[in-house]
């Protein structure tokens, strides 16, 4: 059943729309003519390019009804790249949950491994957190657990000062289920930020948990700003984290990694499959010596 109008057709306010001949408020000038307000919104599900100038998105045209709608037109929507792929998603999923339309092949949204930094990307980064002059402590010290251990940004904010620790050889820290020495040029960073970490000199917040505290007391350092002062001094948080887990999995077995730098397997080999590694023959020995 077609949405009640509000307006009226007035032949002495509006022009006669091309398409349904009566006088309605004019919404768009296609090449066909004028169209009112109501053939435009019955139109608005007609997606495709333009043979004239090659835009890509509305269309004069009928649009097919739900009913009508077949595969051709699912496909043809996907693919002409449409921002509305969320919502034409959710909407087709349930219209073929409730029996509105024929069984239809509904493609998954498939998301790509993201951007990846370079080898010498990766060193310029650990070099200029090492050796920078005017970036704070604090994001040197975001930036080196990101470099170092492809920790993501948002974990690394969040973390606690009990997550730190001197140990018989220099410093450690906890991510996973064990201790990982930090390599002492990396070390002497995180130690001056720790020891002058901003916002606890206040009253109502000298001993505060968190390692990386933002202004506000008891709240950590916002993720997007970390990112933001990283990414200016030419360090991508996303790329650079993508380059050091696949140096990692090939050095060591994702399981192992996933146990130690506290991430899900899957993620870990994900980057191993990117990487063109293969630990599936790997025997997981806590495992074994438990049987």
């Amino acid at each position: 059943m077609p949405a009640p109008r509000k307006y009226t057709s007035d032949p002495s306010k509006y022009p006669a729309c091309v398409r349904c001949g009566s006088c309605y408020p004019a919404s768009r000038h296609w090449p066909e003519g004028i169209v009112c307000f109501y053939c435009v919104r019955e139109a608005r599900n007609c997606q495709g390019t333009c043979a004239a100038c090659g835009h890509v998105g509305i269309l004069p045209g009928e649009a097919p009804t739900l009913d009508e709608c077949s595969q051709h037109d699912v496909d043809t929507w996907f693919g002409n790249g449409t921002s509305t792929r969320g919502d034409a998603n959710n909407f087709l999923y349930w219209a073929v949950k409730q029996r509105l339309v024929s069984k239809l092949a509904i493609p998954w949204a498939r998301h790509g491994n993201g951007p990846l930094a370079s080898e010498k990307d990766h060193i310029d980064a650990l070099r200029a957190l090492l050796l920078h002059q005017t970036l704070p402590a604090a994001h040197r010290a975001i930036g080196i657990m990101l470099v170092l251990f492809g920790q993501p940004l948002a974990r690394v904010v969040t973390m606690r000062m009990d997550a730190f620790r001197e140990g018989p050889n220099g410093m450690v820290v906890k991510l996973g289920r064990d201790w990982i020495d930090v390599p002492e040029v990396a070390a002497g960073v995180i130690r001056v930020h720790l020891a002058s970490r901003p916002g606890i000199s206040t009253a109502a917040n000298p001993d505060c948990p968190l390692a990386f505290p933002g202004r506000m007391p008891g709240r950590t350092m916002h993720v997007y700003s970390a990112a933001t002062i990283l990414r200016e001094a030419g360090i991508p948080a996303m790329a650079t984290r993508s380059r050091v887990w696949i140096q990692m999995v090939r050095e060591a077995p994702p399981a192992v990694l996933a146990g130690a730098l506290g991430v899900i397997p899957k993620t870990a080999m994900r980057y191993a499959e990117q990487a063109g590694m293969d630990y599936l023959g790997y025997a997981n020995l806590p495992r074994f010596q438990e049987e």
